[in-house]
């Protein structure tokens, strides 16, 4: 942000009865010298001051309008078409010149003020641009009697209600709501929007001026500017804000009563309150400014110590029966230049050319990814979000890479490789909260130790070493069951050393011999048979799923069926209304096409007249519109109901898939057989392979082997994801 002080120039009214003796103007140091002499009523003890001398940005003594606008309004109309905000202001008594200077006369076309001019330079300079497209509106705000007005709305001021809200905005700033923002596209539609406004303004007369206006009026243009040549997102927004303020009145002078004399009170203390924000921004250390007390003090924010570039035009009349009143703008006019306000360009992003923009670059993102698997001969790689089809397949490899049916996963892409872990880490989850209930394992384990029995840690322990030996063989012994095919082992034993292997398995291969005879071999087969049988009538998940949906999940199935043709009916609704749309908008816009013909072809004198074929016309793009309208509402309460099925049936599909898997794990699940003897006193045999067909380091080495092709394919897996 850049420093930027207020800017003031003095402007005297023209007058055959310039008080030469009080006022001494020095056009080149810029500086104003004025002397009152003392009272001489007040006696010998005055201590009235009676010599003052103000330096100024510049003056403007008898001049006309047009060098008044090069002084004032070129430099600040220019910054607000390269992005800055503006703000130009009259400030002075009533009757000084004031509207005047802003509006100009209605005489001759030489007389326009600042507010033509601008409007006229702005128009200039946008052609001047053609590599930007600009969007110009205008909006005409009047205060009369600390009520707000708008000056181009359909409904008169003498019917509004005067309550439209000022609000701060984090964007644009100070905002009225609910103003009306009338687009212009060209000079003389800002124009026609000026004079519309000022017909509307509140004038009366007192005794120092015929046609004195009653109120504050502030006439915005508010504009936005993108490039033409670059498709680049950023848009550039500025307003020029041109101020008439109500002049300051002394009501002995005026002779005001009634309601003239209220708008004076009203008048006089909103200017007051506004030189009570000029004073407070002016001293340093200041926390709080009182920008609230009055609506125009708060409208003004941005241009009173916020981000615009401000100019006061202080009006004097340099008579003197005037003086005490120049003096009183003098002074705030030295104020106001204490006043520094902090411009910056107003830039931001357009959140639809953002949009594009991410679209583009997502598409060459896109066909660098197949450009690139195609060079490394890779086929088509999927790269957006999984489905829960295609979660669920995923889940499926990692199953079977989990259970050693798969070598090596194939890995294509890094969204893969997260969802295979994220199945894996289900995984594990799903089998440590399944096996972390079964406590009872810790009752039924045989004391196994040479010495005496395991504490629960040890018996842990030798559990989890069994299950990562060798396979299971059905010759006597009774077995505690199987583990899921889907799960590992809990700890890994590959950097245990050889020599522990050996006395390890040869001690519990001993004591699990001994243990054998406590369950007779008849009974041994029986389980062992029935377990086999088991685990062959174990069939595959995808059969398993059918017969699911066909039995325990029919109803979650149905629903996600009729779902499904729901959405299937929503979406041919939806079509076939935007199609209608789409044909009622043909419609409108070949009958517009008809009404420009009919207009062009009528005679230039009945220009304003409409005829019948026109109305006939004009009434049928209205009955277009309102039916267009009544399509549309519709096409909207239909993509609310086709979001809200899918909705659904993602919620239904997650709902299946993860009903299936707890009837499946119920269905053909394997669990530990006990016989309620080995519940009642505790103690359960182990099944386990005879030792007398074992060499003695035949267990560790399995089990070093085994150890071994795991960690070969653990690196197989990292290599391929580095490559990849």
């Amino acid at each position: 942000m850049v420093k930027s002080t207020v800017k003031v120039v003095i402007r005297t009214r023209p007058t055959a009865n310039f008080a030469s003796k009080n006022l001494k103007l020095d056009l080149e140091k810029k500086t104003i010298e004025v002397f009152i002499p003392k009272d001489s009523t007040q006696g010998m003890i005055n201590n009235q001051q009676e010599n003052w001398k103000f330096k100024f940005d510049d003056f403007l003594h008898n001049a006309p309008q047009e060098e008044v606008y090069n002084i004032c309004g070129q430099d600040i109309v220019r910054s607000v078409i390269e992005g800055y905000n503006g703000t130009i202001f009259a400030y002075g008594q009533t009757g000084a010149g004031k509207t005047y200077t802003m509006s100009g006369g209605s005489q001759n076309y030489k007389f326009r003020g600042i507010i033509p001019r601008a409007i006229s330079q702005i128009f200039r300079e946008v052609q001047n641009k053609p590599e930007f497209s600009f969007t110009i509106k205008v909006s005409y705000v009047e205060i009369y009697n600390e009520l707000v007005y708008d000056l181009l709305s359909t409904i008169p001021p003498s019917e509004q209600a005067g309550s439209i809200m000022i609000q701060d905005d984090s964007k644009y700033g100070i905002v009225v709501k609910g103003l009306t923002l009338v687009m212009s596209t060209s000079e003389e539609d800002a124009l026609n929007q000026l004079f519309e406004g000022e017909t509307n303004r509140t004038i009366a007369e007192h005794k120092l001026n015929k046609s004195s206006t009653r109120s504050h009026c502030i006439y915005t243009l508010h504009i936005e500017s993108r490039s033409r040549v670059e498709s680049s997102e950023k848009v550039v927004f500025s307003k020029l804000n041109l101020v008439d303020l109500a002049g300051s009145e002394r009501t002995k002078k005026t002779g005001s009563e009634g309601l003239t004399l209220t708008e004076a009170n009203f008048i006089n203390k909103s200017l007051s309150y506004m030189e009570q924000v000029v004073i407070a921004l002016s001293e340093k250390g200041r926390d709080h400014v009182p920008y609230r007390q009055s609506k125009l003090t708060y409208i003004l924010k941005d241009s009173i110590g916020g981000n615009s570039k401000t100019l006061m035009v202080a009006n004097i009349w340099p008579e003197p029966e005037h003086m005490e009143e120049t003096i009183s703008t003098l002074r705030f006019a030295t104020r106001m230049m204490r006043v520094s306000n902090e411009i910056t360009i107003n830039v931001e992003l357009d959140p639809m050319q953002l949009i594009e923009r991410y679209k583009k670059e997502v598409r060459d993102l896109r066909q660098e990814l197949a450009m690139h698997d195609t060079l490394a001969n890779r086929g088509r790689v999927v790269y957006e979000s999984y489905t829960p089809e295609q979660q669920y397949q995923v889940q499926t490899i990692a199953e079977k890479f989990l259970d050693g049916g798969l070598d090596e996963i194939e890995l294509e892409s890094l969204r893969q490789i997260k969802e295979l872990m994220n199945q894996m880490k289900n995984i594990y989850k799903k089998n440590l909260a399944r096996y972390s209930g079964n406590d009872h394992k810790k009752e039924v384990r045989p004391p196994t130790n040479r010495t005496g029995p395991h504490k629960g840690s040890e018996l842990k322990n030798v559990e989890d070493k069994d299950e990562g030996v060798g396979q299971e063989e059905h010759s006597g012994g009774f077995g505690l069951g199987r583990a899921n095919p889907n799960s590992r082992p809990a700890d890994s034993s590959a950097l245990e050393p050889k020599s522990q292997f050996k006395q390890e398995e040869q001690d519990d291969i001993l004591e699990k011999k001994k243990s054998v005879k406590s369950v007779t071999p008849e009974e041994a087969k029986k389980i062992n048979s029935a377990k086999s049988a088991k685990r062959e009538r174990q069939p595959d998940k995808n059969q398993a799923f059918m017969e699911f949906k066909n039995a325990d999940g029919r109803d979650l199935d149905n629903n996600l069926n009729r779902l499904k043709e729901e959405l299937k009916e929503r979406k041919i609704e939806l079509n076939s209304i935007t199609s209608e749309v789409n044909s009622i908008k043909k419609d409108i816009d070949e009958t517009r096409e008809i009404v420009e013909k009919v207009r062009k072809h009528r005679a230039a004198d009945e220009e304003d007249i409409i005829d019948e074929e026109e109305f006939v016309y004009i009434k049928k793009i209205r009955d277009l519109k309102k039916s267009y309208r009544v399509k549309f509402d519709s096409i909207k309460a239909l993509k609310d109901e086709v979001n809200n099925v899918n909705r659904n049936i993602e919620y239904y599909r997650d709902k299946v898939i993860q009903e299936f898997e707890k009837w499946y794990e119920v269905k053909y699940g394997f669990l530990p057989v006990i016989t309620h003897e080995e519940t009642r006193t505790g103690t359960k045999p182990i099944e386990e392979k005879s030792t007398d067909d074992l060499d003695s380091d035949a267990l560790a080495y399995i089990k070093a082997k085994k150890n071994v092709q795991t960690l070969h394919k653990a690196k197989k897996t990292l290599g391929a994801i580095g490559k990849a």
